[in-house]
């Protein structure tokens, strides 16, 4: 084939099943579409950021990176019909905005939710602090473990995000620097400490991205974990869950301030300068976003971002599954947590993270961490405070909004 459509997605078993479209696509339209890489978001964002100029036309990117992508990503308005767009959730293509042009277009609205153990819990804990103690009675090392958590990269920035405005302080006020050398901050920082250091969870978090967490409770050698919507229909099948009939969803647990809150994006896909001018590519785009993705996607537990598709998907759920697209929309319309557009964003997570892991593992102590990731984010932002937008707190439209 001549023409050709090169492209740069994110790894991981949430996003690889969509990936098996690709032949369809190529096969349907005689165009050969090449991967060129293929990674974790960190990996992928360092890749993207190392090139001087883009070899692809179309890659994998998330609303919370795009603003530090912009140079690189194409204004899609123009190349999407005005009708399709209408589809989808207005917020969520607010959301994939920046500076005023649309730079993505939404995959899907990723949310974490408890899943617990029913058969050794008999409703999920309501507080961090039940959950915690919970957690102390039903660890059993080596096997099996009360909790577990990503401890590294943005899933260790996520949950610490989560956790630390739960407990009443602000990672992004409107300062834009953290307001966590706190009681609401200690909190926190301390739950992770004390999980890994009295062994509820597993030592090897630390290494865990969210594919393993996902595995550990899968397996059946954790008790509890927050998972993303992707990974459900997994847990439900008996050829590789071990815990596929009992175990169940809920919201997070409450937190000090007395609200649950719960990190929250948007994946999507967008289209470089060089892919805008090829017309295979928009047609890549506009194929892998389109309604009978959507539902695939969907059916592997990922919430829709198309009104269409969220209606037929709850039109043929089942009570179960009803229940658990309620428990998504609870979440995403009173609990989620967006972060800021801020071109400096990996940055801060890249910060945060890492300051964080050597406080969980005991090589400095919360109050050295806490100051640490303040000093080091009031140096970033004070170096690109313009191309910033730190909303105080953004809604999402209900999942069955018209």
């Amino acid at each position: 084939m001549s023409r050709r459509v090169r492209v740069a997605l994110i790894a991981g078993s949430m996003y690889e099943p969509l990936y098996g479209s690709l032949s369809e696509f190529s096969t349907a339209r005689y165009v050969a579409v090449e991967v060129g890489f293929r990674g974790d978001h960190p990996t992928l964002n360092a890749h993207l950021a190392s090139m001087r100029d883009t070899e692809y036309d179309l890659v994998s990117t998330h609303t919370k990176y795009a603003p530090s992508q912009a140079h690189l990503l194409a204004p899609l308005q123009k190349h999407i019909p005005e009708k399709d767009l209408e589809d989808f959730y207005p917020k969520l293509l607010e959301l994939a905005t920046v500076d005023g042009e649309l730079l993505g277009v939404p995959r899907n609205i990723d949310v974490r939710l408890l899943h617990y153990r029913t058969d050794l819990l008999d409703e999920p804990p309501r507080t961090w602090d039940a959950l915690f103690e919970a957690s102390q009675k039903l660890t059993r090392p080596p096997d099996f473990y009360g909790f577990a958590f990503p401890g590294q990269e943005s899933g260790l920035f996520g949950t610490f995000f989560e956790l630390v405005e739960a407990a009443g302080a602000h990672l992004f006020p409107q300062s834009q620097i953290p307001d966590i050398v706190s009681d609401g901050g200690r909190w926190a920082l301390g739950l992770l400490r004390h999980m890994y250091a009295e062994g509820i969870a597993p030592s090897q978090v630390v290494d865990w991205h969210y594919d393993e967490v996902h595995r550990s409770f899968r397996d059946g050698h954790v008790a509890m974990i927050g998972d993303w919507p992707a990974y459900y229909r997994a847990h439900l099948d008996p050829s590789q869950s071990r815990v596929f009939d009992r175990f169940s969803v809920a919201t997070y647990p409450i937190g000090p301030s007395g609200f649950s809150k719960t990190y929250g994006g948007s994946h999507t896909f967008a289209l470089t300068h060089q892919g805008a001018t090829n017309p295979d590519a928009i047609d890549l785009l506009c194929f892998l976003t389109a309604p009978e993705r959507q539902l695939e996607e969907a059916s592997r537990g990922s919430v829709p971002v198309r009104r269409s598709v969220m209606r037929q998907v709850l039109e043929r759920a089942s009570e179960s599954e009803l229940q658990r697209w309620r428990t998504l929309e609870s979440v995403i319309d009173q609990s989620v947590l967006i972060p800021p557009k801020m071109k400096c964003y990996p940055e801060i997570e890249a910060v945060l993270w890492r300051t964080l892991q050597k406080a969980i593992v005991g090589e400095i102590s919360e109050d050295e961490a806490l100051a640490s990731i303040v000093s080091q984010i009031a140096n970033i932002v004070e170096g690109r405070t313009s191309g910033s937008s730190i909303p105080r707190r953004m809604k999402v439209a209900s999942l069955n909004a018209d």
